[in-house]
């Protein structure tokens, strides 16, 4: 479901709500979102090496089947666009979700220049710094890289792991690298340089063979 007043509802919401509590609700969400991927890959929606297309293609017409919840896309944040912004509508307390979306291939997968760089110094980074944030002030949102070449996802972890303890890592505390928490859903923990705990989710959706 989408809503035109997405950013009136967001000052008035978000009363007492623990992390626990949110890290759950948000985890069940993503749990749902992977579910969905699934659907696109079942369904064989053919996808462009373009991460807005994909975005658009994934919340037009896959997540708007999650009637519990209101999207925006390219929702302004601070100081940057987040990708997708999601309100809970069936609580009374109404607690958003950021996801940052970002394109994974096969290419430079350990420099500091490439798309799993950008997923570290565009995506995880702009969370970091507050670039993006939350009012609810929970710190804890979520990533989805879209993979649109085929790579090993395990090894591709340790490569976006040794990007980020080479780039941020020299400006964060990496509590967690990014570690698989359970099924499809992996996490990691900073200290942030404003002195804050960070939690960041991320789904890794594989579109390597429904790319054109």
């Amino acid at each position: 479901m989408f809503e035109s007043n997405l950013e009136d509802q967001a000052s008035s919401l978000f009363k007492s709500i623990a992390i626990e509590d949110y890290n759950s609700r948000l985890k069940a969400l993503l749990i749902e979102i992977y579910s969905l991927y699934e659907q696109m890959i079942d369904d064989k929606i053919v996808v462009p090496k373009h991460e807005d297309k994909i975005t658009e293609i994934l919340v037009d017409d896959y997540l708007v089947k999650l009637v519990d919840y209101s999207f925006k896309r390219e929702k302004k944040n601070n100081r940057g666009l987040i990708d997708i912004y999601i309100i809970e509508d069936f609580s009374e307390a109404k607690p958003e979700f950021l996801i940052e979306c970002k394109v994974l291939n096969s290419k430079n997968l350990r420099g500091e220049k490439g798309k799993n760089a950008e997923y570290i110094k565009n995506g995880i980074y702009r969370f970091l710094s507050e670039q993006y944030f939350s009012y609810n002030n929970l710190y804890t949102n979520a990533m989805i890289g879209y993979i649109v070449d085929e790579l090993d996802m395990e090894e591709n972890i340790d490569n976006l792991n040794f990007v980020s303890n080479n780039t941020i890592g020299k400006l964060v505390n990496i509590i967690q690298e990014i570690t698989i928490e359970e099924s499809n859903i992996y996490k990691s923990i900073y200290r942030t340089i404003q002195d804050k705990n960070f939690i960041l989710y991320h789904l890794m959706m594989d579109f390597s063979r429904n790319v054109r």
